[in-house]
């Protein structure tokens, strides 16, 4: 079997979207491979490829951490809400502070020994979009009660 069927076999749930997931992956290749020409050569001396290999590794490390929430079982997402929101609140506060400044705007931090830049305010969106998700379950019951009779 061959690793792109093994990968098909594994991918239980819509296969549309990972087909998207991976247009997307291949298309923001192409894209930053063919916007860093100028960049590579003022700040890598010609080396473009540097660019695109650090592309490949982002990627690869998102669309693991993407299939580990997939096979993850979604009521695990539940109990760690709380604690996320928690821990995107210093976060914001850290950003304002202490934050990476970028084009006038500290909206980043500097990820310490790998060099990246990170936009916390994602992280806090993600959070959120989870612990709101987690507090309407909570209210199911009556919301149903509630439904306006439709």
């Amino acid at each position: 079997m061959s690793i792109g069927a093994r990968i098909y076999a594994e991918l239980r749930g819509d296969k549309v979207i990972w087909m998207i997931v991976g247009l997307l992956t291949m298309f923001s290749l192409l894209i930053v491979y063919s916007s860093t020409g100028t960049l590579a050569y003022r700040e890598r001396g010609g080396d473009t490829e540097f660019f695109l290999l650090k592309q490949i590794t982002v990627l690869g490390l998102g669309l693991f951490m993407a299939y580990m929430a997939y096979i993850m079982h979604y009521m695990k997402y539940n109990k760690v809400a709380p604690y996320l929101l928690v821990i995107a609140v210093p976060l914001l506060v850290y950003t304002i502070a202490f934050g990476t400044d970028i084009n006038d705007a500290k909206r980043w931090i500097m990820l310490p020994f790998v060099g990246i830049t990170f936009q916390t305010s994602d992280f806090a969106k993600l959070a959120l979009i989870i612990y709101v998700a987690r507090e309407i379950t909570k209210k199911q019951e009556y919301i149903k009660d509630h439904d306006g009779g439709l």
